[in-house]
């Protein structure tokens, strides 16, 4: 049924419309792969890819429009940044992903929770050897009305989303894992860097977080 569907419904590129893939090797190969470390609160940062217009048109295209491949592409970046953070780091023998959730009016709006779908995405695109010891739990929520951050700077994202986030999940489901906050972008780390502040006021210390996609400037 699959290969039929592909005969009727040829895929092609969402960026350039090259017929045959979702994302074209040469449009790929223009997603530039990171390499480099980075700390947010402390806690290390495992990213992808560098931020640029062939990763933010994909970007786009799973957060607001749903498109499935393109958030196929994001949790294939996702599992290549977690597999460097177990290569690179201590690990337990159980993993909970948690992904960095939007406020309650942009799920309505959107129809579904984008991270906890690229989270899911992530864990199916793992090694099988990997799989059985991973699971998500959505722990934190945003508890008061945030602001779109797109147009916002590095401050006003701050102040925008400082003490928004909560812990709805209690400690022992928690206590023996490592828990890792799920991204699909990382441009100034305020998000996540709330995310962080909220786990360890409940008592839990993230061992990572996983993004698709970083900003080259929170490299300088």
């Amino acid at each position: 049924m699959g290969a039929i569907s592909q005969l009727l419904f040829p895929s092609s590129c969402l960026l350039c419309n090259q017929p045959g893939v979702d994302v074209c090797s040469e449009c790929s190969t223009k997603i530039r792969r990171n390499r480099r470390g980075l700390y947010i609160s402390d806690i290390p940062v495992w990213a992808g890819a560098l931020y640029g217009d062939e990763l933010s048109e994909l970007i786009l295209l799973a957060k607001e429009k749903h498109i499935l491949p393109a958030r196929n592409f994001l949790a294939e970046l996702l599992v290549e940044s977690f597999m460097r953070a177990r290569n690179e780091s201590e690990i337990r023998e159980r993993t909970i992903l948690v992904p960095v959730p939007s406020s309650k009016s942009a799920n309505r709006t959107r129809g579904y929770r984008h991270a906890y779908l690229l989270a899911r995405q992530m864990v199916k695109k793992m090694p099988l050897t990997q799989r059985g010891s991973v699971s998500i739990q959505e722990m934190l929520v945003v508890n008061r009305k945030v602001a779109d951050q797109t147009n916002l700077n590095r401050e006003q994202r701050e102040r925008n989303v400082q003490g928004a986030y909560a812990v709805t999940k209690t400690r022992d489901l928690a206590e023996q894992a490592d828990l890792y906050l799920i991204d699909d972008l990382l441009t100034t780390g305020s998000s996540v860097r709330e995310g962080i502040r909220a786990l360890r006021q409940a008592g839990l210390r993230p061992a990572g977080v996983l993004t698709a996609g970083v900003s080259p400037r929170l490299f300088s």
